[in-house]
């Protein structure tokens, strides 16, 4: 992005790595930035999130080249449909005008929705090894998690890997299209998450933020501006600490803070995630420096 003379560039990379060289530009914003790299002209992206606004409105304004351009298939297919009626991730089921305006109390209602990731589809040993921790993660939370609470949802998208794993805790895959998700997210109140890929956090955490959800996370390995635990979230001490949630989780449900924290973060998501502001933030910060 080009400002008064001005260049921003936006790297939204699952890694820390950088996508590209820093010094090469005004500023840099990262998704997925640690903490230790937060210096001179870079800036953290905070968490992502994969949402919409009038996406037929935006076809109407694609050239020709865009919209037979054989990469932005997916996507064109998933704008056009707006009743959610062929795809699994309508560009209309995730409307930013449709997510909620305030937090309404759904009695304590705890949400974990993942899917496992196989090791031995990565060739490098490192990464298997995160994947397998991820996985015995996902699934043993999900199980204590059932276990200790009634009022509760979760599970594995039940793929070959999850039915041959975790065949107890699997989802109706009917219920993980992004509409019916979104539609059980609005009657959740506690979200559970953990890093994704690159130890990095996925778009689950920002999802509950923007519906205003209290969150109960693995440690944050990466920059967020004014994000803080107890405030905006619950942490667990490690990577691995599954047998910590009900603990996090009870201490969410006594005397409702849960609906405390959500209000936090659905004024923490309008601020830094919200299209409303989440460009506003960028310019001005690089347009006062200018003056």
């Amino acid at each position: 992005l080009e400002v008064k003379g001005q260049t921003i560039f936006f790297d939204y990379s699952d890694s820390p790595v950088f996508a590209d060289e820093p010094q090469k530009y005004n500023y840099y914003f990262k998704r997925s930035l640690r903490e230790t790299d937060v210096k001179d002209n870079i800036y953290p992206l905070n968490f992502q999130v994969n949402y919409s606004y009038k996406s037929l409105s935006f076809l109407a304004r694609l050239g020709y080249k865009q919209l037979t351009n054989k990469y932005n298939r997916i996507e064109i297919i998933r704008a056009l449909d707006y009743f959610n009626s062929f795809t699994n991730s309508s560009h209309n089921a995730m409307d930013i005008r449709k997510f909620p305006k305030n937090v309404t109390d759904q009695g304590g209602k705890i949400l974990f929705y993942t899917r496992l990731w196989d090791p031995n589809n990565h060739p490098d040993e490192a990464e298997k090894e995160r994947r397998r921790q991820q996985n015995e993660f996902r699934i043993e939370a999900c199980r204590i998690i059932k276990k200790n609470f009634k009022n509760a949802d979760v599970g594995l998208f039940p793929d070959k890997l999850a039915m041959n794993m975790a065949s107890d805790i699997l989802l109706d895959e009917k219920k993980t299209s992004r509409k019916e998700y979104f539609r059980l997210l609005k009657q959740c109140d506690i979200g559970i998450a953990d890093d994704g890929l690159k130890d990095t956090p996925g778009w689950k955490i920002g999802e509950y933020l923007l519906f205003g959800k209290s969150v109960v996370t693995t440690p944050l390995n990466v920059a967020i501006n004014d994000f803080h635990e107890h405030i905006n979230y619950e942490k667990l001490s490690t990577r691995n600490s599954f047998i910590e949630v009900p603990e996090k989780i009870e201490f969410l449900l006594n005397e409702r803070k849960y609906l405390e924290v959500g209000k936090n973060n659905l004024e923490w998501s309008s601020e830094y995630l919200h299209p409303k502001n989440y460009f506003k933030r960028i310019l001005d910060k690089t347009i006062r420096n200018l003056k």
